[in-house]
């Protein structure tokens, strides 16, 4: 029965909301009972129904188009990666259904309208020329520049979004993913902006600006002190517990940072979506990957960061993941870390991305001089400290030391040598006196 469905690809699938009719509620599909009282088989049930029942008897439909549309389309579970994804019901050959929401569609009509005023030809809703991507808006930029602009403003995981970027880079597509959530699994993951939650009627008044408030990188280097360049430590994060921890290190840092962060951020004039997208269609700011970690540069701080440390490699010279360890090593806690199983990565919006370090410098000791500049000897006698003096030999010394220095030699030589001989004592019978 379930001959006449047709399958969404990867590039379709979303975590739609699914409402399961029998229990008039939502399902929750990370949950092993389904959030639903006593759901722990309902799963099961639902996996007997494919083959048997029909899609539409199966009691899953989408609850958006119910309440937005007024419309009953049912649907039908699938995995992907080992989580569970509901999809829109289809017969062969109809469109999908659409996935988007109102301020999906304002971001994409602002974008390719802001494009067209700058000169730039935008397409909605264009596929890629190997057919595997469908671009939201596919903007044509200087140079054979091919920008994909892709507001993001449902829940993916991280997985998900580094695989449909995938098809976009094979494709030559520069994507521009543009999050609203702070802590959504994309950021950092794929080439990124984040700009505020709108609502669709103040999106698609092309003179309110849309900031961008992360994903815009620039390079910075200095010393990591109170007075150098850098606001803060990259390597000293701020500690809650100890709020006065100055966050310094004294040492020298080359950093990517948040140019919200950086030290020349003053508030004003800040970058927004239209100059963004613009200026990245132009060539005026480049797409960067450091550690897994991805944003955008400057044009001219990007041609520092390759001189600073060489060409990214291409994808197809990326040494490839190999797992170490054996295949009979099943427990993960035993089982040694590789470059495919991580330690779990940490939030990655907001934060300086370090590409050089060096400790803090030893001070160089200061040289005594004298009033014409040259530099003051130390003293002959080695006690370390400079004498301008010349003793009797015509070497630099102290007259205390060489006082110190006689007087020791002087104290040595008379342990060294026999006593002198006293006079001998000879008393008279009569006289008593001595001679």
């Amino acid at each position: 029965m379930d001959d006449d469905l047709q399958i969404d690809s990867d590039e379709d699938l979303f975590r739609n909301p699914v409402y399961y009719e029998p229990a008039g509620r939502n399902l929750d599909l990370d949950r092993p009972d389904l959030g639903v009282p006593q759901g722990q088989d309902l799963l099961n049930v639902l996996l007997r129904m494919r083959g048997r029942v029909p899609v539409e008897k199966r009691g899953l439909i989408c609850p958006d188009c119910r309440d937005l549309r007024g419309r009953r389309v049912s649907m039908y579970l699938v995995q992907r990666d080992g989580v569970w994804l509901a999809s829109h019901y289809r017969k062969p050959g109809e469109k999908p259904i659409s996935h988007e929401s109102d301020e999906h569609l304002a971001r994409k009509e602002r974008i390719a309208k802001d494009s067209e005023d700058h000169g730039f030809h935008a397409d909605i809703e264009s596929q890629t020329a190997d057919g595997h991507a469908r671009l939201d808006v596919r903007i044509n930029g200087a140079n054979g520049i091919v920008l994909g602009y892709e507001p993001q403003l449902s829940a993916q995981t991280a997985r998900g979004m580094r695989a449909r970027e995938g098809f976009r880079r094979r494709g030559g597509i520069q994507s521009v993913w543009d999050f609203a959530d702070p802590d959504h699994a994309g950021i950092g993951t794929v080439p990124y902006v984040r700009t505020p939650n709108l609502p669709a009627s103040v999106i698609r008044v092309q003179k309110n600006p849309i900031a961008v408030r992360d994903g815009n990188f620039v390079l910075e280097e200095g010393k990591c002190s109170p007075s150098g360049t850098l606001t803060r430590c990259p390597n000293k994060p701020y500690d809650p517990e100890n709020p006065t921890d100055p966050g310094y290190c004294l040492g020298w840092h080359r950093v990517l940072v948040p140019a919200h962060q950086s030290s020349t951020f003053t508030g004003e004039g800040s970058l927004t979506l239209t100059r963004f997208i613009v200026e990245a269609a132009a060539g005026e700011r480049i797409p960067f990957q450091r550690d897994g970690h991805h944003g955008w540069l400057p044009a001219q701080q990007w041609q520092q960061y390759l001189e600073a440390n060489g060409p990214a490699l291409d994808s197809k010279e990326r040494r490839p993941s190999v797992r170490q360890g054996g295949r009979r090593d099943r427990c993960t806690e035993d089982r040694p870390a590789s470059e495919v199983r991580a330690e779990p990565n940490q939030r990655r919006g907001s934060r300086a991305i370090v590409l050089e370090s060096r400790p803090r410098e030893a001070e160089a000791a200061k040289v005594p001089v004298d009033a014409t500049g040259q530099a003051i000897p130390l003293c002959r006698f080695g006690c370390g400290q400079p004498a301008s003096l010349p003793g009797p030999e015509g070497l630099p010394e102290h007259f205390s030391c060489r006082r110190n220095q006689t007087a020791g030699r002087e104290h040595t030589t008379f342990l060294g040598t026999t006593p002198p001989t006293l006079p001998s004592v000879v008393t008279g019978p009569a006289t008593g006196r001595t001679r």
